[in-house]
């Protein structure tokens, strides 16, 4: 291994995902080291003698799922980040990686300028991520429909909100029944598991919307 390299095991069940993740990694960064593994009971059995610095891991996979791998990594050696990455995209398994303490949390449709930036972040910041944080906060419309499902409607009410506005304002800039709107309200306030309009108000500011 090269002085001062960074190792990065890359976990995941399917050959050609991992190959090609691999590749295009290596066209930016020739200090990267990886190693490929295709089961999670096989992560466990070898990370020992592996040290990676990184883990790039699935979560459904054969013998031992990500999470459980996941927690059982960070009990024994919380100083190696492990970004999760899934085709699952659900707020219940985003919050199952946050509880067993992953840095951070990717689906699988990326592109590589995001996974190279979350990967420079986790090693070199200390990116430790809260919720919707797994996602990039620089396109908020992409992660709050990710996690929440927000449609593009229900993001537009969202912004007049932001600014103040009552829902029969709302109503007669987007050319809507005041009915519609107050049901795109609701739809917003039941996705995002909140119950008043401060609640609202106050995850609009916590995360920038």
């Amino acid at each position: 291994m090269k002085h001062n390299s960074i190792h990065i095991l890359v976990v995941d069940d399917h050959l050609l995902f991992a190959e090609g993740l691999i590749a295009l990694l290596k066209q930016y960064h020739d200090d990267y080291i990886f190693t490929h593994i295709h089961r999670g009971d096989l992560l466990i059995k070898s990370i020992g003698n592996l040290s990676p610095q990184l883990i790039l891991l699935d979560i459904k996979m054969p013998g031992l799922d990500g999470i459980k791998a996941l927690e059982l990594i960070k009990k024994e050696n919380s100083n190696i980040k492990i970004i999760m990455i899934s085709t699952f995209s659900d707020v219940e398994t985003i919050n199952k990686c946050l509880a067993k303490s992953a840095d951070a949390f990717l689906l699988k449709n990326v592109g590589i300028a995001e996974l190279r930036n979350t990967i420079e972040k986790v090693l070199y910041q200390n990116a430790r991520k809260k919720h919707v944080d797994f996602f990039n906060k620089d396109e908020p419309f992409e992660w709050i429909s990710t996690l929440y499902k927000i449609t593009k409607r229900e993001w537009e009410i969202i912004q007049y909100i932001k600014i103040g506005e009552t829902n029969q304002q709302i109503s007669n800039r987007l050319n809507l029944s005041i009915y519609t709107t107050e049901t795109h309200r609701k739809n917003i306030m039941q996705k995002l598991k909140l119950k008043t309009p401060g609640e609202l108000i106050r995850f609009i500011i916590e995360n920038n919307l």
